[in-house]
């Protein structure tokens, strides 16, 4: 039955491939992702947390105490029971308008013995309590369910546990997206993300809308982050326990090397904090793209009628005219809502497009973080 419906929805999916543009509504709420260095290190600090720990009950103290502090009261702990220890899943639910269908948010919080695990797998902690503490009350058609898996470094038995005795038949699973290093060395070039997807022949029924949902996902990379997304394979780590059962499953995953991975030495120094801030923009941006976020996508009342870009059309130069003469960054992207042109400018100075081909264009101002205007541009060379 869960495979009629997946066939079924890509299907209905088909026709929205690539129709992705930038939506204010989004963009307005990744420029709240904050306090990630401070919340990996808090997990850092930690310490290790190999699965049947008195560290790892400890982390999973803490990470329920986030949500509570964001105002989540529907928490569960999962229990399951491997190599003579109980572990626990945690389960934090969103419900959407339409209570039965729902996304999963997936990131295990376990690391192996010698490793504190700041980018193994605290990148991808930090990231789903970024996302649950932004759209804590943001109303979404389908429901966002966080899980946080545990006994993943030994065989991803938490999510297999959850996926074969906890994981209701009931429940139309849309998706799984699932977080798992996101940083990547300090220092490195960091500048692009592996956006991961189902390519795996057993079951293969879900590889298609695997691949479209991956394709939607690294389209959502590159409309609302810095970083180049790079399709990849999913393959070890939670996911892989939804694909074997025939769920429809993407992922983020970190595109350079991390040579201190499951060592003593995964720990937030090593991690590029910057790029890892990135990557969550884009996994927020994705998540609420997948449970269809019902914010306005109006930003009316940001606008100030003091602004705007001139002249309009254009051709070689324009400026951002505003009565107050002081530096603020112009983004503009294309009709398919991807960035082409990012400056910073005084109203008094004129910005060089004549490198943007002919066309309608979407222009962004931005005092420091606060958008303040948008608007169409017409670029029509001579």
């Amino acid at each position: 039955m869960q495979r009629i419906y997946f066939l079924l929805l890509a299907v209905s999916c088909i026709g929205r491939l690539n129709a992705q543009v930038y939506d204010y509504s989004i963009g307005r709420e990744t420029e709240k992702v904050d306090s990630v260095l401070q919340w990996i290190y808090d997990y850092e600090q930690l310490g290790p947390k190999p699965y049947g720990s008195a560290t790892l009950e400890k982390t999973r103290d803490w990470i329920v105490a986030k949500y509570k502090e964001f105002g989540y009261t529907e928490i569960q702990l999962d229990t399951f029971y491997y190599a003579s220890n109980q572990g626990e899943n945690i389960i934090v639910e969103k419900p959407g308008q339409d209570t039965t269908r729902w996304i999963i948010l997936g990131a295990h919080y376990d690391s192996v013995t010698e490793s504190p695990g700041a980018n193994d797998n605290g990148t991808g902690v930090i990231a789903c309590l970024q996302i649950a503490k932004i759209l804590r009350d943001i109303p979404c058609e389908v429901g966002i369910r966080f899980v946080h898996f545990s006994a993943e470094e030994v065989g991803l038995i938490g999510s297999k546990s959850y996926v074969a005795n906890t994981l209701s038949t009931n429940d139309l699973v849309e998706l799984v997206l699932n977080l798992d290093q996101l940083g990547g060395t300090k220092g490195a070039d960091n500048s692009s993300i592996y956006c991961e997807r189902d390519e795996d022949g057993s079951p293969s029924v879900n590889n298609a809308l695997s691949h479209l949902k991956t394709d939607t996902l690294a389209n959502l990379i590159q409309i609302y982050t810095s970083l180049k997304p790079i399709i990849s394979r999913a393959y070890s780590s939670d996911y892989m326990s939804f694909e074997d059962s025939g769920y429809v499953i993407t992922g983020l995953y970190q595109a350079s090397d991390y040579p201190h991975y499951h060592t003593s030495n995964d720990i937030t120094a090593n991690v590029d904090v910057a790029a890892t801030t990135e990557v969550i923009r884009g996994a927020l941006a994705a998540t609420m793209h997948f449970a269809r976020n019902r914010l306005p996508v109006s930003v009316a009342e940001k606008q100030n009628a003091d602004f705007s870009v001139v002249p309009n059309p254009a051709s070689k130069n324009i400026r951002i005219h505003s009565s107050i003469n002081q530096e603020y960054r112009l983004e503009i992207s294309n009709a398919l809502g991807q960035r082409v042109f990012v400056s910073s400018a005084f109203t008094s100075d004129l910005v060089d497009v004549s490198n943007l081909e002919n066309g309608l264009y979407f222009t962004a101002i931005y005092d420091q973080a606060k958008l303040v205007h948008q608007s169409k541009l017409i670029i029509a060379a001579d």
